[in-house]
């Protein structure tokens, strides 16, 4: 038995032995109480019987003498003659543990209210989850509890319960009993809380210039931001993967930043990553904008990246454990910001970028922006206004 965890085995239609409350133990002794649950018809508070176990084993031994199938020496009850008598201390710390073992055993018979056939393992949840589960099975409306403030230490308790392996039989249990529309609300906040987490995530590192950082702590552990570029399911293909380009001294070789994959038809996009201090652009030029040297940089980079794929798309999808296709694979860039340009740059970047029909070039707060928007949708807004730009209302082409 642990504090979580309790193992049941019926003997009988009306009893069954449950795990050993173990009161102490060292290397060669060990005493424990060994409870029996009972169906008690004439008094059913009275529902917990048992032995207690007291043993030794030399040093060497491999078990204690009540693990040994074979022949051993029993005291009991029965063994003390008239005029003999036995006794057992119990020290405050052994005391403790039987009661709090034995609370638990009549805690679980009640719950149980029959003795199991077989063998089964049964799991503690937490009281204040017990309270939160009751009010949502009779009230079909009471997930909508989690927007109230005075219930977040249940939601949070309920949280907690999910991540913990030792409730999750349970917790599964539990909630295969809940209505659809109760697990759709339950469902909507989780998923609002993980996105708001992500956005807070980007919008305090919109100053960030380090490309490590974006392409490991954020795109590679929220592989579904990036997935937001497109329309369509996708996910991480490879991450700094190679897409061709060595010479036969093995050097030269092409990294993209991360490839897409489609999950239906297994095509490919690229990712180039850059951050969102990269500037997007340059001098002023005859009423108009030229673009960085790094934009311009990007944008060939991603599109050697596509060229090389698929000039050598057949050695490298024999080299790869994964099947892939490469049919006109889209090219995304994510660079820069639209906040720090000006009306005018503005225009040009549209432009531009608009003009392109084989890269797509995305900037770090309208991807943050997609997350907040989203957000909006999950939480029945509407009419939130936008924190930074509009969405894009172009003809956006599909990745795939």
């Amino acid at each position: 038995m642990t504090t979580d965890t309790v193992d049941v085995i019926s003997t009988s239609a009306v009893t069954a032995d449950a795990s050993p409350v173990v009161l102490s133990q060292t290397e060669m002794i060990r005493f424990k109480f060994c409870p029996t649950l009972v169906d008690n018809e004439k008094d059913p508070h009275k529902s917990v019987s048992g032995k207690f176990l007291y043993e030794k084993k030399r040093k060497n031994d491999a078990a204690f003498p009540s693990d040994d199938n074979g022949s051993v020496v029993k005291i009991s009850r029965g063994s003390v003659k008239v005029g003999d008598w036995m006794e057992l201390n119990l020290s405050t710390s052994e005391t403790y543990e039987l009661y709090q073992g034995l609370k638990r055993l009549y805690a679980l018979y009640e719950d149980m209210g029959e003795i199991p056939y077989g063998s089964a393992t049964y799991t503690r949840v937490d009281s204040s989850f017990r309270q939160f589960l009751s009010i949502i099975q009779n009230d079909p409306s009471a997930a909508r509890m989690i927007g109230n403030e005075e219930n977040y230490d249940l939601v949070k308790t309920l949280l907690r319960l999910i991540t913990q392996t030792s409730s999750l039989e349970s917790l599964k249990r539990s909630l295969t009993e809940l209505q659809d529309e109760n697990l759709q609300h339950l469902t909507t906040s989780l998923n609002i809380e993980k996105l708001q987490r992500v956005a807070k995530l980007m919008e305090d590192n919109l100053e960030n210039d380090s490309e490590e950082f974006w392409q490991t702590t954020v795109f590679k552990e929220h592989q579904w931001v990036l997935a937001q570029i497109f329309a369509c399911p996708c996910t991480i293909f490879a991450d700094k993967a190679y897409v061709g380009g060595k010479g036969i001294n093995n050097s030269g070789g092409n990294l993209c930043d991360f490839i897409y994959q489609n999950s239906l038809s297994q095509n490919v996009a690229l990712i180039e990553i850059k951050t969102p201090c990269t500037e997007l652009i340059g001098n002023q030029y005859r009423g108009t904008y030229s673009f960085s040297y790094e934009l311009s940089g990007a944008i060939n980079q991603v599109l050697n990246y596509r060229d090389k794929l698929t000039k050598e798309y057949y050695s490298l999808c024999h080299q790869s454990s994964e099947p892939f296709e490469v049919l006109s694979p889209k090219c995304v860039v994510i660079i820069g910001k639209m906040a720090s340009l000006t009306p005018g740059q503005v225009a040009a970047f549209e432009n531009f970028r608009n003009s392109l029909s084989n890269v797509l070039i995305l900037t770090f707060d309208e991807l943050y922006q997609r997350i907040v928007d989203l957000i909006a949708v999950l939480s029945e807004s509407p009419n939130q206004q936008p924190r930074i730009f509009e969405p894009e209302t172009g003809n956006e082409d599909l990745p795939f």
